[in-house]
């Protein structure tokens, strides 16, 4: 089934401004959602930084409380 706004008699440059125009606005749609998951992955690689900086500390200084 083809869409209503196919027609191959069109020159080349109309149909193919139609494509990059759905294109655009399929992009555009996705770009929320992929900033949000940026922002959760850029959240939890600062989580695992400090994990990893606290292990650090904790194995260069000892725990105080076990001796």
């Amino acid at each position: 089934m083809t869409r209503p706004h196919d027609d191959w008699s069109a020159p080349f440059a109309v149909r193919n401004l139609r494509y990059l125009r759905e294109e655009l606005v399929e992009v555009e749609r996705m770009i929320p959602e992929a900033r949000r998951r940026y922002f959760d992955l850029v959240t939890r690689r600062h989580a695992l930084i400090d994990a990893i900086n606290d292990n650090e500390r904790y194995i260069r200084e000892g725990d105080d409380a076990n001796e």
